[in-house]
């Protein structure tokens, strides 16, 4: 297998990802459920997209979320920023508390660079709060461009350059309103202007990327399954899923208190040549155990924002969470290490695959759940590979 041949996926045109509401869009006969200073326009609602390696359509972009009425805060989130209300559009429909918006494409030099899954899973469930817009083209990103999201996943924007203004608004926008950004590189890690481009607009928190490459293939790193001491990094591979079994296992170091969300039931997700993070104060959530680089790192700044940077990108790839393939292999049996027999758990028992070893729903579930500012809808995702 080459692991990074030069195949990119197609450019992504400036689309949007609508995530409709958990509480069905009727209201008082107000557009707005709550009061929050920090919900500005909505943007486009419901649209159709185009399909990120065809060019074609698909659906609109859906994350499940449960209801909180009461808009509550949650106790290990003490912040002192406005619990985020949720608004519809003029018909008391197309409802959200949160907005993200992700900034760049998902392009990458990686091979099996199937992101549409990732869309899809997010997609699969209509009834959510939360709505995302991908903006592959770049924009101005002022104070006007901010109060339309919550939260920026900042994916490959290697070739945009943002100016000190633009900095500037990002910086005031986590520091005094709460604001949340997820960082990710490694999408064209053998270009060395990557760690600067992505660091652009989180290195104000002293959180950044560096030029030490990551995870360069870790087939000897081993992965175990809650807790235990059976090395299976081979049974990642068993269902044909070889692309995960090359990448390095990254283990995440459980957290408590206002970090504990970020890690909640979350083990290991893959990585392949990444970039390591520099970090003044923030947390070292994980470590890259080729390099012993940070890979990731958490930030909340001045009590108000937060800042999540991972150092890969694989994390949006379909073969990170779904095995690509059966078990018929003649030495799949109950004798085989990656064999889980039947517990409290579950009835049947099933072989160990990427989708058990690796938790990368959990990684986004987490990862989007910490960053976010409170919100009244308070953000989950219907999976059961995803623990609440």
């Amino acid at each position: 297998m080459t692991p990074r041949p030069f195949a990119k996926l197609a450019l992504i045109s400036t689309l949007s990802l609508a995530l409709a509401c958990s509480a069905s869009g009727a209201g008082s006969g107000s557009t707005n459920h709550g009061t929050d200073a920090g919900n500005g326009a909505t943007g486009n609602m419901g649209v159709d997209q185009p399909d990120l390696n065809t060019g074609g359509t698909a659906g609109s972009l859906n994350v499940n979320v449960s209801g909180n009425d009461s808009g509550a805060k949650d106790p290990n989130d003490p912040r002192d920023v406005p619990v985020r209300q949720e608004t519809c559009d003029a018909n008391h429909e197309n409802c959200t508390c949160l907005r993200l918006a992700l900034l760049g494409t998902l392009d990458s030099a990686a091979t099996d660079t199937d992101s549409k899954p990732f869309i899809e899973w997010l997609n699969s469930n209509s009834d959510g709060s939360a709505r995302a817009t991908i903006v592959s083209t770049k924009p101005t990103v002022d104070d006007a461009f901010l109060q339309n999201y919550d939260v920026l996943v900042v994916a490959n924007v290697n070739t945009w350059t943002f100016s000190t203004a633009e900095k500037a608004a990002v910086e005031k926008w986590v520091r005094e309103s709460g604001g949340g950004i997820i960082t990710l590189t490694g999408f064209v890690s053998i270009d060395a202007t990557e760690p600067a481009a992505t660091s652009q607009l989180i290195e104000f928190s002293g959180v950044k990327y560096n030029s030490t490459r990551t995870a360069v293939g870790g087939t000897a790193t081993p992965v175990y399954y809650k807790g235990g001491t059976t090395d299976l990094k081979k049974c990642l591979g068993w269902s044909g899923s070889y692309v995960a079994k090359d990448t390095t296992s990254i283990k995440f170091l459980p957290q408590t208190g206002s970090l504990e969300k970020l890690t909640s039931n979350l083990s290991y997700v893959g990585a392949y040549i990444g970039y390591g993070i520099d970090t003044t104060d923030g947390i070292v959530v994980a470590t890259d155990p080729m390099s012993g680089k940070n890979i990731a790192v958490a930030k909340e700044v001045d009590g108000k924002g937060r800042v999540f940077a991972f150092g890969d990108e694989w994390v949006v790839f379909a073969n990170q969470w779904a095995p690509l393939g059966k078990f018929d292999d003649q030495s799949m049996n109950a004798q085989n290490v990656c064999w889980q027999a039947p517990d409290a758990t579950n009835a049947s028992g099933f072989f160990h695959s990427v989708q058990t070893l690796y938790q990368t729903k959990q990684f986004w579930y987490d990862a989007i759940n910490w960053v976010a500012p409170p919100s009244q809808c308070n953000f989950t995702i219907q999976d059961p590979d995803v623990v609440k």
